[in-house]
């Protein structure tokens, strides 16, 4: 067997696997679980704990020590078990029992501002807390939500995917990585045109259209297509963040908008790039105040 199907098929078990234990376990007592399953991983997963390390003492610039790095860099293990016990019952969350999950929700005002725009709301967020969650919170207060997703090679994982959020009312919008041509994203335009919701997750490199920009002090390529997205429709854009606190609840934080308004050719480059400086500041802020649940498990500055 190939070895890209091992990786998708052993992937394909640790979801079962998962969804197993979040049904059995009650959430009351899943922290002792997860903090045993993330230990084991970390203590396995020998290459991916040291991209792990990396990353964090990246977050630190230096100020952290290497007790501190390797304490949180186990403690994303541990969250990330939890992130995925969650995600398996994600279905099972409505507005009438939600309290059990989200500890509190800020700046909901910002999403009911701008629907009132008429031209769509893209929500983005890097791969911090339980960005899962945050979809559904965002159905919740009313929109429709269409989640900017690649296309899943294996079929298993990308059925189970569908399935665990169509439960919960949300369409995924797919795209190819090296698609960059303007129908890639012709059902997000259309969406955003509707005044529904496109949620995307914006701190990896799926696709070629990239800029360099500051991310905590090394210069590091960015996609840009949240930018090209809202310049074409006029959307804006709302940086979103659903977080785990120490009660094991989730708090959901909208920021203001980011607006990508360009009245001529010529300042496209400028507005991008002021845009996505005010973005980018953003995902530090919450990525340093949150290192241990910034998953990201392979070496993010190429080192």
């Amino acid at each position: 067997m190939e070895e890209r199907h091992v990786r998708s098929l052993n992937r394909f078990i640790y979801l079962f696997f998962f969804q197993f234990c979040s049904t059995l376990i009650p959430r009351s007592v899943q922290k002792f679980f997860s903090v045993i399953v993330g230990d084991f991983f970390y203590l396995m997963m020998r290459e991916t704990r040291g991209y792990v390390r990396k990353n964090i003492e990246g977050i630190g610039e230096g100020r952290w020590s290497k007790e501190k790095i390797c304490a949180l860099a186990r403690k994303t293990f541990q969250n990330y078990g939890q992130y995925l016990l969650d995600y398996m019952v994600m279905h099972r969350l409505r507005p009438s029992n939600k309290k059990r999950w989200v500890e509190e929700e800020v700046g909901g005002d910002y999403m009911i501002e701008a629907l009132q725009g008429g031209k769509g709301v893209i929500c983005i967020t890097p791969h911090l807390g339980n960005w899962e969650i945050g979809g559904l919170l965002f159905s919740f207060k009313g929109g429709r939500l269409n989640v900017l997703t690649l296309d899943e090679r294996d079929r298993d994982t990308k059925s189970f995917r569908e399935e665990m959020r169509r439960r919960s009312g949300i369409r995924n919008i797919y795209i190819h990585p090296k698609d960059d041509s303007p129908m890639a994203v012709i059902d997000a335009v259309k969406a955003l045109r509707e005044n529904e919701i496109v949620a995307m997750l914006g701190d990896r490199i799926e696709t070629q259209k990239t800029m360099t920009f500051d991310f905590f002090g090394r210069k590091t390529p960015f996609p840009i297509g949240v930018a090209i997205l809202a310049m074409a429709t006029g959307a804006p854009v709302l940086p979103v963040f659903v977080v785990m606190e120490k009660s094991r609840k989730y708090r959901g934080i909208i920021e203001p908008p980011i607006h990508f308004d360009a009245s001529s050719r010529e300042n496209r480059e400028a507005v991008i790039q002021r845009g996505m400086v005010k973005l980018i500041k953003k995902f530090e802020e919450y990525i340093e105040k949150y290192p241990d649940q910034w998953y990201n498990f392979y070496s993010y500055w190429k080192e």
